[in-house]
């Protein structure tokens, strides 16, 4: 019902969510204040001690020494807590800031820090609102929105007459992702093919899987050839969400796992998560058949951002969480081939805290071995966390340019 809603709302205009539940008490919240151009917003904010009291226990795992600086705290806390998906709270805790407007030569960033949340999650109204006030207050001009047309440079030419468009879904995959799918149906009534881009995606939502599965079908049957980047990472995302025999209050996370098993044409991996559904659902999907329509998966190619030297250069993944074996190995590697070994960090949404600590402690040993190493375009949320964990110390930390 609740996807029904929301796709009919679409029609008119964009999806508006009421906030999500907060878990502080109503006696720990503080009003606050922000204003963009003749619009003035109300905030309630957590009253917070130290970012960790927001952390669970498995964010709190591991041996992550936090050391004391002289940046200011609200910097620090937003940076821990977007590290640990908690993007909400530190989105008001960057508003509080900015409305409070008491943080000397430390003001700029927490700026930048709100700009890059609003692109990550892909509030683009709120960016851009908040942009006309971020130029009126510095008197220059604010960063500019950042969508895969400047992070992909062939997605860029695909823009052009006769090649294919793209829509880009980034930050979690909810009831928010209305733009993105009106984009793409009006793309679809003009265009034969359409390219989605999954690669920014952090975490999906059963709403955003409803929603999202719902337009793959009407792409399919209007005939569309599709290209999809990154569907098996959203299938990753998907399948964390998911408990064999756990009925949740829609099966649309299931459905839409098995629609893109079944766009990349994986019938085996299709015939496995279809046992798992009639397990949990007692009730059979769809047999396998192939996709009629064209569909190509698309892997992004290793590119250098512009500015980012090119020939030593690693492309970071989107969002580095859970173990970092496998991605100190990769750094390892280029480390020991090229000399200064440059990490282009232009497409890192998020680097989960619990992941900081294990990357800290792998890029150590590389610096005692002599391996000298860099991150460049890194976005200012993750800058502040590097600093927060040490890395900055270790490596070298170039922000992403304004």
């Amino acid at each position: 019902m609740k996807i029904d809603a929301i796709e009919s709302e679409m029609s008119s205009e964009f999806v508006h969510l009421p906030p999500t539940a907060k878990s502080a008490s109503e006696a720990d919240l503080a009003p606050a204040t922000t204003t963009h151009g003749s619009n003035t917003t109300q905030l309630t904010l957590p009253v917070m001690s130290r970012t960790t009291e927001y952390l669970d226990n498995e964010s709190r795992s591991g041996s992550i020494e936090v050391s004391v600086s002289d940046t200011p705290e609200v910097i620090e806390e937003a940076a821990v807590l977007f590290a640990s998906d908690q993007s909400e709270i530190a989105e008001q805790l960057l508003l509080n800031a900015i409305a409070d407007n008491d943080l000397g030569a430390s003001t700029h960033i927490v700026w930048w820090m709100l700009l890059d949340l609003y692109q990550i999650t892909g509030k683009q109204q709120e960016f851009d609102n908040l942009s006309v006030d971020f130029a009126n207050k510095f008197e220059t001009s604010p960063p500019t929105w950042i969508d895969i047309l400047t992070l992909d440079p062939q997605a860029k030419n695909q823009e052009r007459p006769g090649s294919i468009p793209a829509v880009a879904f980034s930050g979690k995959l909810d009831a928010n992702i209305g733009k993105q799918l009106e984009r793409a149906q009006k793309l679809s009534a003009s265009h034969p093919a359409l390219r989605l881009e999954f690669t920014r995606v952090s975490s999906v939502d059963p709403i955003g899987c409803g929603l999202l599965l719902r337009m793959l079908k009407k792409l399919q049957k209007a005939g569309l050839d599709l290209t999809l980047v990154g569907a098996d990472e959203l299938a990753e995302r998907i399948r964390e969400i998911l408990q064999v025999g756990r009925r949740d209050e829609t099966a649309a996370p299931w459905l839409l796992l098995l629609e893109i098993l079944h766009l990349l044409n994986l019938e085996q991996a299709y015939e496995d998560a279809s046992i798992d559904y009639s397990i949990t659902f007692e009730v059979s999907p769809p047999p396998f058949i192939a996709p009629h329509n064209k569909v190509i998966t698309a892997a992004e190619e290793n590119i250098p951002s512009p500015g980012i030297p090119a020939g030593n250069t690693l492309l970071m993944p989107t969002l580095i969480e859970g173990r970092t074996d496998e991605l100190l190995t990769k750094i390892q590697t280029h480390a020991n081939a090229h000399s200064p070994a440059i990490m282009d960090c232009s497409r890192l949404i998020r680097v989960d805290f619990s992941a900081a600590g294990e990357l800290l402690n792998g890029l150590a040993v590389l610096a005692s071995n002599g391996n000298a190493i860099e991150f460049h375009g890194v976005n200012h949320l993750i800058t502040a966390l590097f600093k927060v964990v040490g890395i900055h110390e270790i490596v070298r930390v170039v922000p992403r340019k304004n």
